[in-house]
């Protein structure tokens, strides 16, 4: 699986898409008013220590590796990896569409590596009214694409049920259609790149697609926003989303001929769901179920196993509970769990994955938040023991 699946997680939607953003003052400006460009980001710092060793080693927690293969098992990391820019654009106007835009860059190179660079996640122009949207380049998934709020901003449970969130190329198709005055059902389709071509030195073990995207499609439900909420739900949001596809695995000899060639087919279906009871306190949550599912975050980054490339059937699901103490003061609660089929396994893997989490989150004024969250994570293997363990996350951030 490609790193870069990987990387765009958790304060996606707080980052890219800030309210704040309309008080925004935009950096250029058109003449004629018809374009403006906004640049933003944000400076972010986090600590990690945990009681078990983790994976990656990268200060970023997915899950724990197998009890005793590290001997000492603490580990710590410091980093400023999880830090952003981005520009946005809005307008001119098409007939009766807006165009628009984003460029969202991480910086850091890859979700393993400690080295810093500019890593694109989101590339894209859109065309949009109040009743259609078309997107083209890269995107977030169109499937699960509900994430929890956590200080880790790599994590956010991914591989412990949260699947989706990953970016990809993607050509867009969105109908609002607005039942009343606070009720909208969003009914989204989308041709997504099936999965990034990797061919090894020896050609000995290779994927690549077939020739045709993946299909992406939801149907979600929004009712009741509310300008004086503190909880960043509507009222009630429901929904369902799902994907399916195929991609291509073959092996090679030494010699370079190829023994065999097989077709996992990939799909996988989600509901997903946020309440808002008050103004201070809500939920939300999603549950999975699928196969082949490593490239979309879920079946805990495995795909397929055996000479047939049999495919590994897994489900998942997470809730999360917001709490606002105060307009400027949050927290979360929340559990997450991937399950993988055993079977599916061939005797070697992980089987389950599990994580709880609790934070508190300080906006300190406009700019400056600073969070801490503690974790624990159970991490089940077939054939090897297991592992359990706490960890505690630290970040500090400056928002521009």
């Amino acid at each position: 699986m490609s790193i870069r699946k990987w990387i765009s997680r958790s304060f996606w939607l707080a980052v890219l898409f800030p309210v704040s953003l309309l008080a925004q003052k935009p950096i250029l400006s058109l003449a004629d008013s018809t374009m403006n460009i906004y640049f933003g980001g944000k400076i972010r710092t986090t600590m990690l220590m945990s009681s078990k060793s983790v994976f990656p080693t990268s200060g970023t927690a997915y899950l724990l590796l197998p009890g005793g293969v590290a001997g000492e098992e603490n580990t710590f990391d410091i980093n400023a990896r999880a830090s952003s820019i981005y520009f946005n654009f809005d307008g001119p106007k098409v007939g009766k569409f807006k165009m628009g835009g984003m460029i969202f860059l991480y910086l850091t190179s890859n979700l393993t590596s400690e080295n810093y660079g500019l890593l694109p996640s989101l590339l894209y122009f859109d065309l949009k009214n109040e009743n259609w949207r078309f997107a083209f380049g890269q995107q977030m998934d169109v499937f699960a694409e509900r994430v929890p709020n956590m200080v880790d901003a790599y994590f956010a449970l991914a591989v412990s049920g949260c699947a989706g969130n990953s970016s990809r190329g993607q050509l867009r198709a969105e109908r609002f259609i607005h039942l009343q005055k606070d009720a909208t059902l969003t009914i989204t389709s989308a041709l997504t790149e099936p999965i990034t071509s990797y061919i090894s030195p020896t050609f000995s073990n290779n994927t690549a697609d077939l020739g045709v995207p993946n299909f992406e499609g939801a149907v979600r439900f929004n009712k009741g926003k509310s300008s004086e909420a503190w909880v960043p739900f509507d009222k009630v949001e429901l929904g369902v989303s799902g994907v399916v596809g195929k991609y291509r695995a073959f092996k090679n000899d030494a010699n370079g001929n190829n023994i065999r060639v097989n077709k996992p087919f990939v799909w996988g279906i989600a509901g997903e769901y946020a309440f808002r009871f008050t103004n201070k306190f809500g939920i939300q949550g999603e549950v999975y179920s699928g196969q082949a599912l490593g490239n979309y975050l879920g079946s805990i980054y495995q795909t397929t196993k055996g000479d047939l490339d049999t495919e590994i059937r897994s489900a998942g699901w997470w809730i999360e509970a917001a709490m606002f103490w105060r307009k400027n003061l949050q927290s979360r609660f929340g559990y997450g769990q991937d399950k993988c089929n055993e079977q599916d396994l061939n005797g070697a893997g992980v089987s389950k994955n599990q994580t709880f989490f609790a934070n508190i989150v300080w906006d300190i004024n406009s700019t400056f938040q600073v969070s801490a969250e503690p974790t624990f994570r159970r991490t089940s293997y077939v054939g090897i023991s297991g592992n359990s363990g706490v960890g505690i996350m630290f970040a500090a951030q400056y928002k521009f």
